[in-house]
Parts: C-alpha cells; structure tokens; sequence
C-alpha cells in the first residue's frame, strides 16, 4: 500500500514535468498557465491641452499580471498599471498608445490607443487698421493657429457679415459709413472659440467743390478789389492753389482769393485746384473782366475852312473796346457822326462853330 501511493505522488509530481518526459513527442511544450486576454482595449481619445486624460485596459488571467505601457513603441517608465493617466496633457503627449499586459504563461499587447491634443484658436497677428479712399477697396486680416481646422466670423460693430468666413475680410465700394465702427474677427475650432482685437476703417473722400469761383466784371478805378471764392467738402485737411490763366498764383493758396488794387493786367481767367490725401478737384473758371473807362489821348484840332472846301476832325481815344464816338455841333448831336473822325464834305458859314465828341464803352 505504501508503494503505491508513493506511485500516485510521483505521477502527479511529475505531471509538472511533462515537458521533460514527453517534450520529443508533442507537437507544443505544455504549460499549466495561459497567457493574459485583453477583455477591453483601450480607447482613443482627444484632449484640451493642459487637461488630463487616462488610459485603461482590461484584461483576466488566472494569474497575477503585470502592465508595461508604451508610446510610439517605446516603454514608458513607472506606467506599470492598467490605467495610464497623462496630466497635464502637452503636444508632445499626442501619439498611440499601447500597453503590453504579462503573467507567467506570457504576454499580450493591446490595439493602439490614439491621443489627440486639440489646441485652442491663439491670435498671432491681429487684425490692422485700414485706411481707403471712397470707393476702393480695404483688406483686413488676422493670422491664427490652433488644431485645424479653424473657422473665422468677421463682424462690423457686433454684426456678423454674411459670407465673411475666410482669415481676410476684403470691403469693397468703401463708403463714409464704413468708417463709422470696428471690425473684428472670431477664430473657432473643436478646442474653443478666440475674438481678436477691433480695427478702424478710415475713408478719405476726395474734395468735391460745392460752390464755384463766380465770373465778375468791374470798372477800373483806384483802389478796386475783388474777391473770388470756392466751397468745398472733402477729407481734412484740404489745401487750395488758385491758378491765373492756368498759371499758379504765387501765396494764394486759400478757398478766397483776394485781389487788391487791380489792374487791367488783372483780366482774365482764375481757377482753383483742392487737395486732400484722397485726390484733387478743380473748379470752373472763373472770369474777370475788368473795364477801362475811356481816355481821349489826341484832342480833335480847330480848323480853318474855306467855304465848300472840304475838311474834317478826328480824335484819339483808349479804352475797353469797343469804344464808340458821338460827335457834336454846338452842342448839338449830329446825326451819323458816330465815328473817330468827323468829315465836313461842303462847309457853309452856317457850319462854323464848336465841334466836340464823346467817346463811350462799358465803362462810361
């Protein structure tokens, strides 16, 4: 009896061994441990930066098991457990994770577990203030990073535009009204929303002239001034340059031109050009005329006649043109003697007398 149980301990001691005894017979060597199963792989995930995320897996054994985790293939040190846990969470941080799960009859290595680090919008160049001129075109724009892909919202004084979803934001037909506010963008993506700085829009108007110079005419006489002047609107600050038979006149550079003491030299046509930033805009032109009164520079001579021999007056005379004459028989107007000179074809003694002319034009 003793002989045989010490049969049945040897056999099962031996079981143990059976590699031993029958390993040259069996196709695998025999274990009495199976290695690990992963009963719940781990998941991929996505994460803020600077938050946290953890990794598990889930795996049975009849044994105790060990866990050694990995990313992008290589071991990560003291992850030894089934949950991995990475806080805060970086950039650096994105990759695939896997972990490889032992006990004593092996080892198994779960599927990989992707992190992705989404990276909130970050504004690294705001939008500028523009400036354009009425009816051109103006371009903001803003320079964002952050997890692709982002999307942009421009507003123009908290109003959305329709269509404005692009990094540039392009006005065309710029109007006065466009400068009366801000423009600013909104840059989004999975990880949050950023709003960037406001910027201006200038809108220069080119000068338009309003009132135009007005033609004059005037008499020479001492002393005589005139005035032309001209409105206008426009962008600030607006210079002028009057222009005199289209010839820059030299200091007159104010919407009123004032001509003091003038001369007949003074005559002729006056125009003003406005600038501002935007442009420049000339106005009509403006005549003066100035008149001269007539001067008599050769006085008609006395004659001495001879009955029925004919003889005559005449005059010289200055002036605007035209100058018309009037000549005078004691006074007395003589039909048709509208000439400089007055010719007598036939005198009588009823002709003798005192002959005189009034030389006339706009003047007087």
């Amino acid at each position: 009896m003793r002989s045989k149980l010490t049969l049945i301990r040897w056999l099962r001691k031996a079981a143990s061994y059976c590699l031993l005894l029958l390993g040259p017979l069996l196709p695998e060597p025999c274990s009495a441990t199976s290695p690990p199963v992963i009963t719940v792989q781990p998941l991929s995930q996505s994460v803020q930066i600077l938050g946290s995320v953890t990794f598990t897996v889930g795996a049975s054994s009849g044994t105790t098991m060990s866990y050694q985790w990995r990313k992008n293939g290589s071991s990560i040190s003291g992850a030894t457990q089934s949950a991995y846990t990475i806080s805060p969470v970086q950039t650096t941080d994105a990759a695939t994770y896997k972990v490889k799960v032992s006990n004593a009859g092996g080892s198994v290595t779960s599927s990989g577990a992707t992190l992705t680090v989404l990276i909130p919008p970050t504004i690294t160049t705001q939008p500028q203030n523009q400036t354009a001129t009425l009816g051109g075109r103006a371009t903001f724009s803003v320079v964002a990073s952050g997890t692709a892909p982002l999307g942009y919202q421009w507003y123009f004084n908290g109003t959305a535009l329709s269509g404005a979803t692009s990094s540039a934001l392009t006005v065309s037909n710029v109007q006065v009204t466009n400068s009366y506010g801000s423009f600013y963008v909104t840059v989004s993506n999975v990880a949050g929303t950023v709003y960037s700085a406001s910027a201006a829009l200038t809108v220069n108007v080119p000068p338009t002239i309003t009132s135009q110079p007005q033609s004059q005419t005037v008499t020479l006489t001492p002393g005589q001034n005139v005035t032309f002047s001209v409105g206008t609107s426009g962008t600030t600050p607006l210079s002028y340059q009057w222009k005199f038979n289209g010839a820059a006149l030299a200091g007159a550079t104010n919407a009123v031109l004032q001509l003091n003491n003038i001369a007949a030299t003074n005559a002729g046509s006056y125009t003003a050009v406005v600038t501002n930033v935007a442009g420049s805009a000339t106005s009509a032109v403006a005549t003066l005329t100035v008149l001269v009164l007539p001067a008599i520079t050769t006085q008609p001579q006395s004659h001495t006649a001879v009955v029925g021999q004919s003889t005559s007056f005449s005059v010289a005379a200055s002036g605007t043109a035209p100058l018309s004459y009037q000549w005078n028989f004691n006074s007395t107007t003589l039909s048709g003697a509208t000439n400089a000179t007055l010719t007598l074809s036939n005198p009588q003694l009823t002709d003798a007398g005192s002959y005189t002319v009034v030389v006339t034009n706009g003047a007087g």
